[in-house]
């Protein structure tokens, strides 16, 4: 019986063990979607206490602790923090298979230097040791990030957000790149009841008068130029509903017109909208190099009681069932022949879909360059992603591989992202890194790939980091 989370946790081969160990240990991060606050890292925060550390903004434990029939007050309230603390660790026993054992147990090792398992009978004496190094300015949150050899974290950021502590980190020369994602929902999603608003905001902070669907990207790409500026290398879009219906500017400009005067909108209005603004914006992604993100397939604020009590963002988003094969296909086409699709990422949260996003993702990584005599593996221009959200679990990461590898090319993979509110969160790419070294060591052993272990550990070494540093075009 091997001993829990020993050096060769998740590996079982002696290929994955020096695959993991040689090459891809010691590899640099560059986590290209978070949450992570800007102002938090400006500010070189501390985070308290281990309840802070672990339960603030942390959905995937508060969804764990509600299901353990833990009371709300401890949960998102204002419960005393050694409550809420000794509430998750009584949470954590039954959590066997559950990614969140592997992943606070990692973050005690890594972190804290603790390696025995977390039990009620030691809580407080975990309490009391991890507290007392979070108390230390050596474990501020810049220090948290450095001691998992972070080298760059791309936030998620509102084209209206000012950017001044990204624009700060790098004046001071923060040596961790701190770069902002673009991330314009408020001025896609048509439907919501903020939008009116919204685009009053976007007016005052591009220096835009939007007065039809024209003007909106022209601000977008005000805004898209000026995040640039400030180190963007990425955007991201959160695709919920219905997306694409063919749209003419014509039609765009009426659909706007008719939101903005107070007017109802259909399911259809809101669909050719949405297909003519993302379109819009990839021809800009493409034009200004920018990688653009789409994740696909998260039903959100299920619980109303929740939202009211608590707010979004709380645990209550969840895995929608929509089939959006012919609307993604139409989309990324329409890019396409509208100024060439940008390097993409395409993300699903239910994996009914896994086969067909990769499948979707071949369809447009031709290259238009002139024929070379040399060759070298490069990412394709567009990616499946990562396992996100409710599949970043082992059985998910593994599978996200399996179908990366057989539908693509797996060499050209750009890795691993936290998509976490967590500092403590950095683990999760060795958990990643474990899992990708163990499904190509059992190819390896068992005869379906060479041994040759200088290829494979550049393989890894790659997908671990170098792949995403190339693609993203972090300098």
């Amino acid at each position: 019986m091997r001993e829990f989370l020993d050096k060769d946790f998740i590996l079982e081969t002696e290929t994955a063990s020096v695959l993991f160990h040689r090459y891809a240990e010691n590899m640099s991060v560059f986590d290209f979607h978070n949450h992570l606050s800007a102002r938090e890292i400006c500010e070189d925060i501390q985070l308290g206490n281990l309840a802070a550390a672990w339960l603030d903004g942390d959905h995937y434990k508060w969804r764990a602790m509600r299901a353990a029939g833990i009371p709300e007050s401890l949960v998102t309230g204002k419960g005393d923090d050694y409550g809420r603390y000794i509430s998750y660790v009584r949470t954590l026993q039954g959590c066997i298979g559950n990614p969140l054992y592997h992943w606070t147990h990692l973050e005690l090792q890594r972190y804290f230097g603790i390696s025995e398992p977390l039990t009620p009978e030691n809580a407080e004496s975990v309490w009391n040791r991890c507290n007392a190094l979070l108390a230390k300015k050596e474990y501020s949150v810049r220090n948290l990030l450095r001691m998992q050899n972070v080298k760059a974290l791309c936030t998620t950021d509102d084209p209206c957000d000012s950017l001044e502590f990204h624009r700060r980190l790098a004046d001071e020369g923060f040596e961790i790149k701190v770069l902002p994602s673009f991330r314009p929902d408020g001025a896609v999603c048509i439907e919501k009841p903020s939008f009116c608003e919204y685009i009053k905001r976007l007016e005052t902070v591009s220096g835009v008068m939007i007065a039809d669907s024209g003007a909106l990207c022209d601000a977008l790409e005000k805004r898209l130029e000026y995040f640039i500026e400030c180190g963007c290398l990425v955007s991201d879009h959160s695709l919920e509903n219905d997306f694409f219906s063919d749209c003419t500017r014509a039609e765009a400009d009426r659909i706007f017109a008719q939101r903005m005067s107070g007017g109802a909108l259909s399911s259809e209005d809101v669909s050719r909208y949405k297909a003519y603004i993302m379109t819009a914006l990839g021809r800009l992604y493409k034009k200004h190099d920018i990688v653009m993100q789409l994740h696909i397939g998260a039903l959100r604020d299920n619980c109303t009681f929740l939202k009211e009590t608590a707010g979004i963002n709380v645990g209550a988003d969840s895995i929608a069932d929509f089939n959006f094969a012919t609307q993604i296909s139409a989309l990324l086409d329409s890019i396409d022949r509208n100024g060439g699709v940008p390097k993409t990422v395409l993300y699903n949260l239910n994996p009914k879909d896994n086969e067909m996003l990769a499948a979707m993702c071949g369809n447009y990584n031709y290259s238009s360059g002139a024929e070379s005599g040399e060759f070298s593996l490069k990412p394709a221009r567009v990616q499946f992603g990562p396992a996100w959200w409710f599949n970043d679990h082992k059985d998910g990461i593994e599978e996200q591989l399996r179908v990366c590898a057989r539908t693509s090319v797996l060499g050209g993979f750009i890795g691993m992202l936290t998509d976490s509110r967590s500092y403590l969160s950095y683990p999760r790419h060795e958990y990643f890194r474990r899992i990708l070294c163990n499904f190509i060591g059992r190819l390896v052993e068992n005869g379906e790939y060479p041994c040759n272990m200088e290829v494979l550990g550049n393989m890894v070494q790659d997908i671990s980091f170098n792949n995403a540093s190339d693609y993203f075009g972090l300098r």
